[in-house]
């Protein structure tokens, strides 16, 4: 009964050290993983002389309980490969939740006007129902292409 007994107390302790390796590995993966995670969707606007290009990324799911959509936009040279994870955080001049216009067209509509000027035209229907954040930056990551900006309902 005795040799039962610390049987069952051994695999006990084995059984909690396992499972608080896991946890201790899984916490220390997911906080160390900085890596943004692929886009949903990507479309490309090349500028008029082709040196540069509108990347704008799309992340959505979440399904019908928790849906969430948002989106970055790019400026990258056509040298840069756009599946390089530094990507996002080091060329993006706008990023935002999913909207549409009041006409239901897709938000932002991106014209690059010349070779070194963007415009970005965004919705801000949704910040009828509730906030939402917004972030621009007037100038790409060479400060070479200026990024002009216009919010519309």
């Amino acid at each position: 009964m005795k040799l039962l007994r610390g049987l069952r107390r051994t695999m006990l302790i084995a059984l909690s050290l396992v499972g608080a390796y896991t946890a201790i590995v899984f916490v220390i993966h997911k906080t160390s993983s900085s890596a943004v995670p692929a886009p949903d969707g990507l479309q490309s606007f090349p500028s008029p002389d082709g040196s540069y290009r509108a990347e704008l990324l799309t992340w959505a799911g979440g399904g019908g309980l928790s849906p969430y959509c948002s989106q970055a936009l790019l400026v990258v040279p056509t040298s840069a490969d756009v599946k390089q994870a530094d990507l996002v955080s080091r060329y993006e001049v706008y990023s935002g939740q999913c909207d549409s216009f009041a006409d239901h067209s897709f938000s932002p509509k991106i014209v690059w006007e010349s070779g070194n000027v963007l415009h970005v035209s965004f919705s801000i229907n949704s910040t009828f129902t509730s906030a939402a954040s917004v972030k621009l930056k007037k100038t790409d990551t060479t400060g070479a292409v200026k990024v002009e900006f216009s919010a519309q309902g």
